[in-house]
């Protein structure tokens, strides 16, 4: 990763007199802790899968457990937002971490103690996104402070390399070893990651930002986020790509959490053959965020979101949808991950590159409402869709056999591939709108990028 500091200008310091690392090392660190921690979170999230479709059968069962995550977070995220502006965002980061690991605490006792019931994954799915809803606008704007503009979109794809990394592995541990230590030693693994991460992020020190003409804007919660949909609403390249980003959502709601059930129901409930489609998914999260650490990004960051988007549909969906073998499940996973971390990366690039990094809690904060909103309803739609619809429309004899029988095959598992393929038709339709509109096609040349307080980062004011 020494490809991370390519572009400095100046020496940074490696840790400050009161013990605590700052600069690129403590990136480095904060981003070597995180890895431990999703590493475990992710085999507690295979393990919760296994378990809640082997209870309920059922797709929306399952797709109800990350709306209970996503939309309650998505809609105080404008608030949280603000208030990462107003608190140290090391605290943020901890507060977040230990929330997280409160809801795997409750569940371990639930699940030791055998009282555990599918209404409980909602309750700690809920409590766990409000508190997770801190981590994303508080992460994209530490990056901001602690790294040189030109490494943003390193540091971006470093994020998709720990949680791809650690998932490769995580689903094949999770399945090779729940059947030795059961659920209950998974969700302890995890709790015990929490404390090496939390350790970690006790030892860094994530500057605060200097504020701005932006970030004085308000002079309570309320003021202070609504001004932040006004920089949002008053520049209209910002709030294009966001609502494209929003029409984008639907189609991830539409693929990813229809892998699952999709696989699971087309091989009789086989998790070892689960565990290998999602580590190759893993595998290909790693692909794109390596590829992004290692090479940066196009010059001009746009076309990584709009080409990715088509390719992710065309290459992805098709495949994993249409498929009825492992290799074509293995190829399909692949590509509709490996695209994902080059249009994150570009696109957290863009925005951290226009926004000044006082208001960039409360921006991506209001950017997270507006963009996820459609996650967690896309979830339900689809997962109602597969259930009530596509499933029993594609069994031998159903209604929509002559219609989709072709593409999405017939029998059981169908109806999600239907769902899949669905989702692979509005990832294309996004790109393709990415170059049609002209706000978000010349984004990076109509906004202007704001210069980052260097001396944050331990650079004197006057390098670039």
């Amino acid at each position: 990763m020494e490809s991370g500091k390519e572009g400095t200008t100046g020496k940074q310091p490696e840790s400050r007199g009161d013990g605590a690392w700052q600069g690129m090392r403590a990136f480095y660190l904060l981003w070597m802790g995180q890895f431990v921690s999703i590493f475990a979170s992710r085999m507690t999230g295979f393990a919760i899968t296994l378990w809640a479709w082997d209870l309920t059968g059922k797709a929306t069962a399952l797709v109800l457990v990350g709306v209970a995550s996503y939309l309650p977070g998505a809609i105080l995220s404008p608030f949280i937002g603000t208030l990462v502006d107003r608190w140290n965002r090391k605290l943020v980061l901890a507060l977040s971490d230990a929330a997280s690991a409160l809801g795997t605490f409750v569940l371990l006792l639930l699940f030791l103690l055998d009282r555990a019931q599918i209404w409980h994954l909602y309750a700690v799915g809920i409590f766990g996104g409000i508190f997770g809803s801190f981590q994303y606008p508080a992460y994209a704007s530490v990056i901001t402070t602690m790294v040189p503009k030109e490494q943003y979109t390193r540091a971006n794809s470093m994020r998709t390399v720990i949680q791809s990394a650690s998932g490769i592995g995580a689903p094949l541990l999770a399945g090779a070893v729940i059947g030795f230590i059961s659920i209950q030693g998974i969700l302890l693994i995890d709790l015990v990651t929490f404390f090496f991460a939390l350790g970690i992020l006790l030892l860094l020190h994530i500057p605060q930002p200097v504020r701005s003409k932006e970030g004085k804007a308000g002079t309570g919660i309320w003021q202070e986020t609504m001004a932040g949909f006004k920089y949002i609403f008053s520049r209209e390249s910002l709030l294009s790509i966001m609502l494209l980003f929003t029409v984008s959502n639907i189609a991830a709601a539409f693929s990813y959490p229809m892998m699952n059930p999709m696989i699971l129901a087309k091989t009789g409930d086989n998790a070892v053959i689960l565990g290998t489609v999602r580590s190759v998914s893993s595998a290909g999260f790693l692909a794109g965020g390596l590829l992004m650490s290692i090479w940066g990004g196009p010059k001009k960051r746009i076309h990584g979101v709009n080409v990715s988007f088509i390719l992710e549909g065309l290459l992805g969906s098709f495949f994993f949808g249409a498929g009825w073998g492992l290799p074509f499940w293995l190829m399909g996973a692949f590509f509709l991950s490996v695209f994902n971390p080059i249009i994150n990366s570009c696109y957290i690039a863009i925005m951290q590159a226009k926004i000044a990094q006082d208001v960039q809690g409360r921006f991506f904060g209001v950017e997270n409402m507006i963009t996820t909103i459609s996650y967690p309803i896309g979830q339900v739609v689809a997962g109602v869709l597969s259930d009530q619809v596509f499933e029993p429309g594609l069994q031998s004899g159903g209604t929509l056999v002559p219609l989709f029988g072709e593409i999405a095959g017939v029998g059981t598992g169908a109806g999600y591939g239907m769902t899949i393929l669905l989702g692979g038709v509005v990832a294309i339709l996004v790109g393709v709108a990415g170059y049609l509109i002209r706000p978000i096609r010349e984004i990076e040349t109509i906004l202007p990028d704001i210069e980052p307080d260097n001396t944050r980062m331990g650079e004197s004011p006057t390098q670039s």
